[in-house]
């Protein structure tokens, strides 16, 4: 297992808005770090449901509802080539820790691995009988997460053509899987409103947590392994903590339901990308709203921080990908 870097321990728990408006988060003041959109990515021809940025900051992967994957050259965001073989909506993606494999997934209930040097197929996965919703590959790479409509999340040995294991627990679809950088646990948010954590190494007690009044969209976990966080839905946002499961606060951070929240590498900020086609960015440590970044020209699904913690990548329903940088 790869070691991960000690990261001092947000205090994000009770200064963290407990129910900030709209009105009121858009009128705090604006720290000095500004970011901005340095560019704007085109070429499919339907809307960008997902994007990733890879651990060696070589390149960027969106996909996307014309059933392709594009990558794109980071930072300078040059087309490199189109991949094609899924036969439906791409809804998820991920890169493996070492950036050699890209893993695909959607609407047509397989998931694909693509060999990132050649622009191969390597392994077509079946088995769900949902569309895939979310991929996640564990830190050490061995291991794929997959979670469907079907209502499972699946494990898969990477190499291996059939799961090692499938959790059923969810009472509807799961939208969204997160694991933990030391590889200890797996959280799952399902439409039923519900986060479940599975314990991946016998050590922890596994929780189902409730609190979320709608179906949960995206569920993160800090770099430190310390804080899971969740938005939905009821576009709110929600911290956790990872051990117990106890709900530290919630807090209305969007106008409209909240599609995706992403931690920087750092663990200083964290994204949140909603229907209201803005992102927000957020300060962990003080629970400030740092910046509202405007741009989009309908629902943002995605964001992706960079390695370094100076770039966002953020893709949406306007089918553009948006590269912003401090």
């Amino acid at each position: 297992m790869p070691s991960t870097k000690t990261i001092r321990q947000p205090v994000v728990a009770d200064r963290l808005p407990a129910a900030a408006s709209s009105s009121q988060i858009s009128k705090q003041p604006v720290p000095e770090a500004q970011w901005r959109c340095q560019q704007t990515l085109t070429g499919h021809r339907s809307w960008v449901r997902t994007v990733v940025v890879s651990p060696d900051s070589q390149y960027i992967a969106s996909g996307s509802g014309d059933s392709t994957i594009a990558l794109w050259r980071f930072p300078e965001g040059t087309p490199v080539c189109e991949l094609q073989g899924h036969t439906s909506w791409v809804r998820c993606l991920a890169f493996s820790p070492d950036s050699k494999l890209l893993a695909s997934a959607g609407n047509d209930n397989t998931i694909r691995l693509w060999d990132v040097e050649t622009k191969q197929t390597v392994s077509i996965l079946e088995g769900h009988t949902g569309w895939v919703r979310s991929v996640i590959f564990s830190p050490d790479g061995q291991y794929l997460f997959s979670g469907s409509q079907d209502t499972t999340v699946r494990v898969w040995q990477v190499g291996q053509s059939t799961p090692l294991k499938v959790w059923d627990g969810h009472d509807h679809w799961v939208r969204s899987l997160a694991v933990s950088p030391d590889g200890s646990t797996l959280v799952s948010g399902g439409q039923d409103s519900q986060l479940r954590i599975h314990r991946l190494q016998n050590k922890g007690t596994n929780h189902v947590l409730k609190g979320h009044k709608a179906e949960v969209h995206s569920v993160a976990i800090s770099p430190n392994n310390w804080l899971l966080v969740s938005s939905g839905a009821d576009c709110t946002v929600r911290f956790w903590k990872l051990n117990s499961g106890r709900q530290i606060t919630a807090f209305r951070a969007h106008s409209a339901p909240i599609n995706c929240v992403m931690f920087s590498p750092d663990a200083e900020l964290l994204a949140t990308a909603s229907n209201d086609k803005t992102i927000r960015l957020w300060h962990i440590e003080t629970g400030r709203l740092l910046q509202v970044l405007e741009g989009h020209e309908g629902w943002v699904w995605s964001v992706a921080f960079s390695p370094n913690n100076r770039t966002l990548v953020s893709g949406g329903l306007d089918g553009h990908i948006k590269i912003w940088t401090r």
